[in-house]
């Protein structure tokens, strides 16, 4: 049984939706929607060098897996597709599992935030 509301209720097939299974903990707007795609940033941007975690939950095979969010800087806000996925999302004082945080600090290009990704890194544990 998928662990979360969201789990029960994500989709496989269309990553521009908030109910995207990789996109549980995602907070921001989709840069699947704004030129780039689930795990690339657009054009004109960069990836952060640090992102947060999640684990979500894929209801196609039933597994469960390792997401990291990561922000792409260097540009204004997309204003596209704007999401707030909130599973496993934890106080900043965890900043590795919250979703509160800009992540561009460090960036190549600039600390502007643009959209974030879901990059899937693994199978969960």
């Amino acid at each position: 049984m998928p662990p979360s509301e969201f789990a029960r209720n994500a989709q496989t097939d269309d990553p521009m939706q908030c109910s995207y299974w990789r996109h549980c903990a995602i907070d921001g707007y989709l840069c699947s929607c704004c030129g780039g795609g689930v795990h690339t940033c657009p054009p004109g941007t960069s990836p952060s060098p640090t992102s947060w975690i999640g684990t979500c939950y894929n209801p196609e095979d039933g597994n469960s897996y390792l997401i990291a969010y990561r922000d792409c800087c260097g540009m204004d806000g997309c204003g596209q597709c704007i999401c707030i996925g909130t599973d496993g999302d934890l106080p900043v004082y965890r900043p590795s599992s919250s979703n509160d945080v800009i992540w561009c600090f460090g960036a190549q290009q600039s600390m502007m935030y643009h959209c974030t990704t879901a990059v899937l890194v693994g199978l969960a544990g």
